[in-house]
């Protein structure tokens, strides 16, 4: 019943994004007009700030924009799923897709690009027969920035790390090949451990990593390659009192890794400019939608760090780009 009443509500909201659209030569102000979409989350500020760049640069370059927010999928009638979301664009009339790189399947990309649409991929490189353009992070060079500020800032004498793959999220899958090459080539006596369930499976608990860092007493450093993992692992090393001898490298700036950077917790983060690649997809959409070719297919923005020596950061530096 949810899921019938769900796709109602696509028929509903299609039809209103496509009773815009010009028909039979009426509003021709509006047809001059490139309509952007954006297949996005809003679920943390990383993502907000993407969306904030897109729009401000939209705005500049005279473009139309409008989001689906697929950061609820609770499975509630009124919430969607990215493959919703995509069913809903592809309905919508628009020029340019703008999504979040962890595709539902190929097939939407075969319906958008039947429909004339060209596809501008954030976050998550899914490869270049499934997009147009890909701009964000090179995350595997990411993985290799997060080792180099290892051994920049502490060093360590062989031993252990702890990281963890996630094979349903690309970016962070390419951050963690990237660490491990990167672990490899300067530590080659390094052994990379991982509890057997993963940090981000409803089975997972406390326990599993409490028992693997104290069965593993030359651990010296943990990778995090998300926030909700990060998270985790701080609290466990602040409740064994190990912040001093296990180093915590992570990835982008919140609000929450900036407070356990600033307890001590989190040793670095490495900070993608969330701001600056929503804005860059904003420009390369525009050249799109004009039927130009963009100069490259992948714009990779590169990424920034700050550590405990940068502390205390300036007021305004704390939440912005997150």
């Amino acid at each position: 019943m949810k899921r019938l009443r769900k796709w109602k509500l696509i028929a509903i909201i299609s039809s209103v994004l496509c009773s815009v659209l010009p028909i039979a030569g009426v509003q021709k102000a509006e047809a001059a007009t490139p309509r952007i979409a954006g297949i996005l989350s809003s679920k943390s500020t990383y993502w907000q700030e993407i969306l904030r760049g897109i729009e401000d640069g939209c705005k500049e370059e005279g473009l139309s924009f409008f989001d689906i927010d697929i950061s609820l999928q609770d499975q509630d009638a009124m919430t969607w799923n990215a493959k919703d979301a995509w069913n809903l664009v592809l309905m919508s009339g628009a020029d340019v897709i703008i999504a979040d790189g962890n595709l539902p399947d190929a097939e939407v990309v075969e319906k958008a690009r039947e429909k004339g649409m060209k596809i501008i991929l954030v976050d998550s490189d899914a490869g270049k027969e499934l997009r147009d353009v890909y701009v964000g992070t090179d995350n595997r060079q990411a993985g290799y920035l997060a080792v180099e500020t290892l051994d920049q800032l502490y060093g360590i004498d062989g031993g252990a790390v702890v990281l963890q793959d996630n094979e349903d999220v690309a970016a962070v899958s390419e951050r963690f090949h990237g660490i491990c090459e990167a672990l490899k080539q300067k530590w080659p006596e390094v052994e990379i451990k991982f509890t057997e369930t993963p940090w981000y499976s409803e089975r997972m608990s406390n326990f599993s990593l409490e028992e693997l860092l104290m069965e593993n007493s030359d651990i010296q450093a943990i990778f995090g390659l998300m926030e909700s993992e990060t998270t985790l692992y701080a609290q466990i090393l602040k409740q064994k009192q190990l912040e001093q001898k296990v180093h915590l490298i992570t990835f982008d700036r919140s609000e929450k890794m900036v407070e356990l950077l600033e307890e001590g917790a989190v040793d670095a983060i490495v900070v993608q400019q969330s701001y600056e690649i929503g804005h860059k997809s904003a420009e390369i959409a525009a050249c799109l939608a004009k039927g130009e070719v963009p100069e490259e297919d992948a714009v990779y923005i590169d990424c920034s760090v700050i550590s405990q020596k940068d502390l205390p950061l300036p007021e305004g530096e704390k939440h912005a780009d997150e």
